[in-house]
């Protein structure tokens, strides 16, 4: 009887413990979206930097919260394995640039906004989306974005933005790879590099 009354404890622990890690991960999952979108008001409400100087904080800001790397060859799809190593290197690097560039002429508006965590879950071990509101004080208008957040290298970083059930990631991939069947890899690095210079 004993023995049997120290397996439920036993066992009652085990499950507390792995709902504690999860609560645990789902928590600083959170605080890490409100500390990246706290960061990221900072810089689209400082109108004293420069076009320069926004584009080289927002890269910090990249570097630090978000994988781009992974981001980069998950748009590539299919050919991510085709390109050779020198190709994904210069690709990585121009969308870096076109991503950093596009999410400052896009979020401009981010300033006024306010971000609400609604809830949180864990996928898995190294993944967990947090799902937010985000208000807008301008038009009063409510938007719904998930972020998926996951764990490299004991490391939070964003993958990806899910934007009224609209995934970015995806959204991206399927445009390069419209450009990819109709101009080969190369019509992609143009339009990157394109976009680049004229912004």
């Amino acid at each position: 009887m004993i023995t049997f009354i120290k397996k439920i404890f036993l066992y009652i622990s085990v499950i507390l413990l792995i709902s504690s890690n999860s609560n645990s991960a789902e928590n600083n999952a959170e605080a890490f979206v409100l500390k990246l979108t706290d960061e990221a008001k900072i810089i689209f409400n400082d109108k004293s930097l420069s076009k320069d100087s926004r584009l080289k904080k927002l890269n910090d800001l990249s570097s630090k919260y978000l994988d781009l790397d992974a981001l980069a060859g998950y748009t590539l799809g299919d050919y991510r394995e085709k390109a050779t190593s020198s190709e994904r290197e210069n690709f990585n690097k121009l969308f870096r640039e076109y991503f950093i560039k596009n999410m400052s002429s896009k979020l401009n508006d981010f300033a006024d906004q306010d971000l609400k965590i609604i809830d949180s879950k864990k996928i898995n071990e190294n993944n967990v989306i947090v799902s937010t509101k985000i208000f807008s004080k301008k038009d009063a208008q409510e938007i719904a974005v998930e972020w998926r957040i996951f764990t490299k290298d004991s490391k939070l970083l964003a993958r990806d933005l899910v934007v009224e059930g609209l995934s970015l990631a995806r959204t991206q991939k399927e445009e390069f790879a419209s450009i990819i069947a109709s101009k080969g890899f190369v019509g992609v690095i143009s339009a990157l590099e394109n976009f680049n210079k004229s912004n």
